[in-house]
């Protein structure tokens, strides 16, 4: 049985639904892959809907929503085990 590496990976939460689909579709558009997992609940108070994606794309993602005005209510980094 092999055994997988372990895999961070940067989660961003958002406040609503809307703006965490509407950053959803921003990040694709630019290239940046992410995807849709539930939102954390050690986040705190979010919507259910965060987005995870690599870390080498989390400064480009975040300078993008900035200037979208689309802001991620909470971000954290994570671990696959």
């Amino acid at each position: 049985m092999s055994r997988r590496t372990p895999e961070s990976f940067v989660v961003l939460g958002f406040a609503t639904t809307h703006a965490a689909l509407a950053a959803e579709r921003l990040l694709l558009d630019i290239g940046v892959p992410v995807t849709p997992i539930p939102a954390p609940k050690g986040l705190g108070q979010l919507c259910g809907i965060a987005l995870r994606l690599a870390p080498a794309d989390a400064v480009r993602a975040e300078g993008a929503l900035a200037n979208a005005d689309i802001a991620p209510k909470a971000r954290t980094t994570m671990t696959d085990v």
